[in-house]
């Protein structure tokens, strides 16, 4: 991480708005103070120091009502986003130097090695998470796992709702550019995740604005039959 953008962020309540925004397409200074509790002038000052040093961007939005309506006459709203100077705080694991490694092992011995490579890469990490992850229940080890990612940077949650069950997502993929090169590489976490979990998973990628949401929806496996 750069030494500038440690200095810049270095109050704590600078990263809960950042960590808050990585989560949002955008958010205007009363959606951030209700979400962390802080005071709207709080906010507010917080806002303009990251704007003016280009770790934020701002755009208007029309004031709506409470049922999602545009009102007539209401001052639009001024709403933020993060900028990609705020990249470095997020890792990235797959950097230029990863990737020419592996497009190089095919050259350099037998067809397929890069695939062979990632893939022990995978069962290594899986025995790494293995004796890391916590609980009984398929939710507690999910909220587990969750917490180990978040730790890693992937600004991860466990969360429930109706419509996909039970999810681990994530804000962060440290691999994202890996796994534009090696699209295998989704399977791969996706069945660590399954192993682990000892559960179905369904990966998912959601994109708005400048936000991108990666989604594991968890399914319990049925119990074999007696």
């Amino acid at each position: 991480m750069p030494l500038s953008l440690f200095k810049d962020l270095s109050r704590p309540r600078l990263v809960d708005i950042v960590l808050l925004l990585k989560r949002h397409p955008g958010l205007s200074v009363t959606e951030m103070s209700g979400a962390l509790r802080m005071s709207y002038m709080g906010v507010k000052q917080h806002c303009v120091y990251l704007e003016k040093n280009h770790y934020l961007s701002t755009w208007l939005r029309p004031k709506t009502s409470s049922g999602g309506r545009s009102r007539k006459g209401g001052r639009p709203e001024k709403m933020y986003q993060l900028t990609d100077k705020i990249l470095p705080l997020f890792p990235n694991v797959a950097c230029d130097l990863v990737i020419d490694l592996l497009n190089s092992a095919d050259e350099l011995g037998k067809p397929g090695l890069a695939e062979e490579m990632l893939a022990s890469h995978y069962q290594q990490r899986h025995l790494r998470y293995k004796a890391q992850l916590k609980g009984r229940t398929l939710l507690e080890k999910a909220q587990s796992l969750a917490r180990i990612r978040q730790a890693e940077g992937c600004v991860s949650t466990c969360e429930f709702d109706a419509q996909n069950g039970l999810c681990i997502i994530e804000y962060h993929s440290p691999i994202a550019r890996l796994c534009e090169k090696f699209p295998s590489v989704i399977d791969l976490e996706a069945k660590m995740f399954g192993d682990l979990l000892n559960c179905a998973v369904v990966r998912d990628e959601k994109r708005e604005n400048n936000v991108t949401r990666y989604e594991f929806r968890l399914k319990a496996r049925p119990a074999p039959a007696s």
